[in-house]
């Protein structure tokens, strides 16, 4: 793992930018990155969702963005779990959900959980 906990988090960080990058072609708006305890970590990203996606939410298509992560989340796994892997320093579970907030505020919240 890393050596101090802001290091650790500002890692994950930078892999979280990385991967949002790939698929979007840009960055995510902000990533916050907490480190809960020795488990458990949260990664929370705003501005994730693409071009398509936003317009898909904002017409009230929330179903089809849904589906749309259930395509894609294999994609981003089979991509990067490697790299997360040597980052965290060990294999770990994780789940995912987009935060069903107004359009300025909604996010991708990730928990990996390390106790596997």
């Amino acid at each position: 793992m890393c050596e101090t906990e802001f290091e650790c988090q500002e890692k994950i960080r930078r892999l979280v930018v990385k991967i949002v990058k790939h698929y979007r072609g840009r960055g995510p708006e902000n990533v916050k990155v907490k480190l809960e305890n020795d488990l458990l970590i949260t990664i929370e990203i705003r501005g994730i969702l693409s071009s398509l996606s936003e317009i898909l939410m904002k017409e009230g298509a929330v179903d089809l963005v849904a589906e749309y992560w259930k395509v894609l989340k294999p994609y981003l796994e089979r991509e990067f779990m490697s790299e997360m892997i040597d980052t965290l320093g060990s294999r770990f579970t994780y789940t995912w959900k987009i935060a069903e907030l107004c359009p300025s505020g909604r996010a991708i919240i990730i928990q990996l959980n390390k106790s596997v």
